[in-house]
């Protein structure tokens, strides 16, 4: 072996982090065909803190990476905060069944926006913040007109308390829509499209 090739320095893959431990993100990530580690990270999501929707996803995003950062040097961490918009009111996670009943009762028959903010940086051997990308994706669903058994149905649904708007796409939630306008990843909860060309600007080639 020559001295050059002994001293070529040892290629490290780049360690990725999503933070967040949803099955569903841990799925689509999956679909990239890059290793990758799930950590949680826990932030008081105010829903006040940006008027603008898409603001706000940004912004709740970006705390999420941002509260993982010191835990990862030599890291790529991707934050992902999503909830709906119906109207022009901002929905979180309900706290009881009946919360739930009324959120899905007031989609029932309307338009509702799902509103992804993507947060996506990388840190130093010092778990300082080197680089940093921010993005959003809104998909559009048009949701069937339910009866008061249906509604009732889906608020009782173990995944109503554990999802922003009491709605799960993949679950029983989504028999009820009937139009689904825009990225379908996106209302699951990760927006594929847009984390690849990021990770692409980062040198990471997904499948």
């Amino acid at each position: 072996m020559s001295k050059q090739a002994a001293s070529s320095p040892k290629i490290i893959p780049q360690r990725i982090v999503l933070a967040s431990r949803s099955p569903a993100r841990r799925a689509l990530m999956k679909e990239l065909g890059i290793p990758f580690e799930c950590h949680s990270t826990e932030i008081f999501e105010d829903m006040s803190a940006k008027n603008d929707p898409v603001e706000l996803a940004m912004h709740l995003a970006s705390q999420k990476a941002e509260a993982a950062r010191a835990k990862f040097p030599n890291t790529i961490i991707i934050g992902v905060d999503t909830f709906i918009v119906i109207g022009n009111e901002k929905i979180g996670k309900p706290e009881t069944v009946k919360e739930a009943a009324k959120i899905i009762g007031a989609m029932s028959g309307n338009f509702i926006d799902v509103i992804s903010g993507m947060a996506v940086l990388k840190t130093d051997s010092q778990c300082r913040k080197i680089k940093e990308y921010i993005t959003n994706a809104v998909t559009t669903l048009k949701i069937k007109k339910m009866t008061r058994a249906e509604i009732n149905h889906l608020a009782n649904q173990k995944e109503a308390l554990q999802i922003s708007g009491a709605f799960s796409i993949e679950g029983e939630g989504g028999k009820m829509v009937e139009e689904i306008i825009g990225n379908y990843n996106n209302v699951i909860g990760l927006p594929l499209f847009q984390l690849r060309e990021i990770l692409l600007k980062l040198g990471i080639k997904t499948s």
